[in-house]
């Protein structure tokens, strides 16, 4: 089984101007990388589950998701934005956590995803590590296996 996140999931310094362009971006390297089958109808679930309740978490963080049957395997992108976008009326965000989950594996699955990086985003110091890291493998080393 594929890790869920890959050096070829990680980037930073990315000049997107709004949630939809950040979601953009990371959908296309999932595509780019096989983890999604059908780039449009992906980032069309993401943000129809946008609609029903934002992603963002608070500490300038934002985890959107879909759980779809365009997903292959399942997968976490991750993007340190160069400038923090405004993610929802509340919130602003600069680092994102992209999960893309196949529809297969609705139930515990995605809950356990979204729960590990959770659990990992309540503790500042790891917020600032996340935030200060350079590269895809420190940003690895950090998560662990999601």
């Amino acid at each position: 089984m594929e890790a869920l996140i890959q050096e070829n999931l990680i980037y930073f310094d990315v000049d997107v101007k709004n949630k939809v362009e950040a979601i953009e971006f990371l959908a296309s390297k999932m595509y780019a990388a096989g983890r999604i089958k059908n780039e449009e109808a992906y980032v069309s679930a993401v943000l129809e589950r946008e609609k029903e309740f934002s992603t963002g978490v608070g500490f300038s963080v934002a985890t959107p998701h879909a759980k779809t049957d365009n997903v292959k395997t399942a997968a976490v992108a991750f993007a340190h934005l160069k400038n923090e976008i405004q993610w929802d009326e509340e919130e602003k965000a600069s680092l994102i956590f992209l999960l893309a989950i196949p529809d297969k594996d609705r139930g515990d699955r995605h809950l356990q995803i979204l729960a590990s990086i959770s659990r990992k985003l309540v503790h500042e110091e790891f917020r600032e590590l996340i935030a200060k890291a350079k590269t895809p493998k420190e940003i690895l080393k950090l998560i662990g296996e999601v």
